[in-house]
């Protein structure tokens, strides 16, 4: 039974790494989009320093890849969170079955 939950363990991982890389990918995009625009001297600092309080003033092509960048980093979050209760189940049932 604890190899189950360590399947599930380093499949968190794989999902996390995952996530992590498609959040990065599209935070450039988002970025370079943003640098793109006619009116963003102060919104790329912004965007750099603290993401959560430019999101509201995206438009357009910038949005919708900060939109993707906030479900990878849900799910980085996620992910993370699996990874720690599956290690915890899968060491307290390695404890038990010895």
């Amino acid at each position: 039974m604890s190899q189950v939950a360590y399947i599930v363990a380093g499949l968190a991982v794989i999902g996390a790494v995952a996530s992590w890389v498609v959040g990065a990918l599209f935070y450039i995009r988002t970025l370079r989009a943003i640098s793109a625009t006619a009116h963003s001297s102060g919104l790329l600092l912004r965007a750099i320093v603290a993401w959560p309080f430019v999101l509201g003033r995206l438009r357009g092509e910038p949005a919708a890849s900060a939109a993707i960048v906030n479900k990878a980093l849900i799910a980085f979050l996620a992910c993370l969170t699996v990874f720690v209760s599956a290690l915890s189940v899968a060491t307290n049932l390695a404890r038990v079955y010895r």
